[in-house]
């Protein structure tokens, strides 16, 4: 504490200096109440004041490299003590040898030798007592950065490793595609094959970003569309739209891809002829909101899109921004939808 004066700014230290004048004077003037002049109590004060900071000051570098555990109470007690009596030894010696023609100082000095004494002690005292709520205090507080600090590094890593699951399923998928297209259209599977790469490698570097805009989102998306067309040729559809101010929005990255390969796989599956799925996005309050539509047929023994890709999103959601409510899917006679909304205020959770 008393080295953290040190690092005061201008105001502050003119509060310290302010402080401490006022403590001098105050005692002092109460000095000087029982008959001793008062420059010598003046001098008296000071005199003390300065052992009693370096007292201070050693006590506080003594328990910043040692700190009494259980019930020590010896140990506590005895730095107090043994400071206090240095400060109170010094400064009587100090006094006794500049005022040594001060016969009222001298007697009153003499009368209330252990007042004074205790007065002291007391100061130590009490200073110990602060350091050591401060020291236990810094000790629960680093304590619990450490927590913090291990459950951010877990949350971080299994966001990664829910990132990294989605990615071998497509990837299986669109190898599938390519090696069924390389008999019948080479062409076909020379494109998908410089599209997957152009998407992998987007997809290596959002790993590091917490935060993209929704255009960066959107041509990963259309990117990812283009490859899905690929594979399934005239008879996928996706229709992208936005509405209101949603430019400024901000998301984190891959996630409305997973949404989408959900939504043409289960849209596709049981179902003949084109299938037309639509994302849209929203700005609605605080809230970027996706909503993605796929039909899909309620007999063919497959959900509409409640699958691994929606559970992940789901934890993801959750360990982002601690909330459940954030996805919301919703099935009738031919459509299944699913909506996210994702909080703008990310410079709470991340700083992108």
């Amino acid at each position: 504490m008393i080295s953290q004066v040190f690092k005061f700014s201008n105001s502050l230290w003119y509060k310290a200096i302010l402080i401490i004048l006022l403590w001098i004077v105050g005692v002092a003037y109460l000095i000087h109440s029982f008959g001793v002049s008062l420059s010598v109590a003046l001098f008296d004060v000071s005199i003390h004041t300065a052992f009693l900071t370096l007292g201070f000051f050693l006590l506080e570098n003594i328990f910043r490299f040692y700190s009494p555990q259980g019930r020590s109470v010896f140990i506590f007690m005895i730095f107090p003590i043994s400071v206090s009596l240095m400060v109170f030894f010094s400064g009587m010696f100090s006094m006794e040898f500049f005022t040594k023609n001060e016969d009222d100082y001298l007697r009153l000095m003499s009368n209330a030798f252990f007042v004074k004494l205790f007065i002291i002690f007391l100061l130590c005292l009490c200073y110990t007592v602060i350091l050591l709520f401060q020291s236990k205090l810094e000790t629960q507080l680093q304590h619990k950065e450490r927590e913090e600090q291990i459950q951010k590094l877990a949350k971080e890593a299994e966001l990664y490793q829910l990132r990294q699951q989605l990615q071998p399923h497509f990837l299986f998928n669109s190898l599938n595609s390519i090696s069924s297209l390389l008999h019948r259209s080479p062409e076909q599977a020379q494109e998908m094959v410089i599209q997957l790469s152009e998407f992998l490698r987007k997809t290596i570097r959002k790993n590091d970003q917490k935060w993209i805009s929704l255009e960066e989102e959107l041509a990963f998306l259309h990117l990812f569309v283009g490859i899905e067309k690929v594979r399934f040729g005239h008879r996928l559809h996706v229709d992208f739209d936005q509405k209101g101010e949603v430019g400024v929005c901000k998301l984190p990255p891959l996630l409305v891809q997973p949404l989408l390969e959900n939504a043409i796989k289960h849209g596709l599956y049981g179902l003949l002829g084109e299938v037309n799925i639509r994302v849209s996005f929203s700005s609605e309050e605080a809230y970027l909101v996706v909503r993605i539509v796929n039909p899909y047929d309620p007999q063919a023994g497959q959900a509409g899109g409640e699958g691994f890709g929606l559970e992940v999103i789901r934890r993801r959601l959750f360990l982002l921004f601690g909330r459940h409510d954030l996805l919301a899917t919703q099935a009738d006679a031919k459509l299944f939808k699913v909506q996210i909304k994702i909080p703008q205020n990310y410079d709470q959770y991340y700083h992108h």
